[in-house]
């Protein structure tokens, strides 16, 4: 094609058609241009099919990593709900009149409050869209946001379940050592239950700590902590949903 483009060329110079020579190399010219013009225009309509390929595939799989956390926040805050019940229960058993308090119902609440959240949410996906900079292949600038905000998000739930675990550690389980026995409340309801067995010493009475001031106070203050945690999760819940109808939506474009 090159030799025969070039061969009119030399034809047009050799019959001193120089007019028609310039109006021939111009049009030559327009024609590697289009052509150029038309490669780039492919190049990048295979650039952007890729970009979207990409980009729909790391929405799977946010979505899928976002509705399982959305299943986890669910059951967690069924759980702190039920954590902040018995909390409630057991404040409203404290006082002078302990004695005629069940000792059963004691032991029991015992057990289930100074227990403490145990609970984290899966981020690989999240991490690693974030660290390798795809998730920079979602288009809506508004998800891309709202999934930006997810690190400070989880690290606010991860702060909150750590100032409950060192309240805790440091103070709550501290005053119950003193006052309580942990192995009367293990021989009843803990799993080992069977191997653990009953105190051995006599007399023990857990309803004592009901007359307890610290630990009522103890308790009161996880109170508070659980339900600043209880706020953080449903406010994650609130984004996490978005994200995922958002995602669902990005999915289908």
């Amino acid at each position: 094609m090159i030799k025969f483009f070039r061969k009119i060329r030399q034809n047009l110079l050799m019959e001193n058609k120089t007019g028609k020579y310039l109006k021939y190399a111009i049009g030559e010219i327009v024609l590697v241009m289009i052509g150029i013009l038309l490669a780039l225009q492919v190049n990048n309509w295979n650039t952007e099919r890729i970009q979207r390929i990409e980009s729909r595939e790391l929405s799977k799989r946010l979505l899928l990593e976002t509705n399982q956390n959305i299943e986890l926040l669910k059951r967690e805050v069924e759980n702190q709900n039920q954590g902040l019940d018995d909390l409630l229960q057991f404040l409203k058993m404290t006082g002078n009149n302990y004695k005629e308090k069940s000792i059963e119902k004691t032991d029991s609440l015992l057990y289930r409050i100074i227990s403490s959240p145990r609970f984290k949410l899966n981020t690989s996906v999240l991490e690693e869209a974030i660290s390798t900079g795809s998730l920079a292949s979602i288009k809506s600038d508004s998800l891309r946001n709202l999934i930006y905000e997810l690190p400070s998000v989880f690290t606010e739930i991860k702060d909150d379940i750590g100032y409950i675990d060192n309240h805790d550690n440091f103070y709550l389980f501290k005053r119950f050592y003193e006052i309580a026995s942990l192995r009367a409340v293990d021989g009843k309801f803990s799993p080992y239950a069977v191997k653990l067995e009953s105190s051995k010493f006599s007399n023990i009475d857990n309803r004592i700590i009901l007359n307890d001031m610290q630990f009522e106070s103890l308790v009161d203050n996880k109170y508070f902590l659980i339900s600043t945690l209880l706020n953080h999760y449903e406010v994650t819940q609130t984004k996490l949903l978005k994200i995922s109808d958002m995602l669902s939506e990005e999915i289908k474009k």
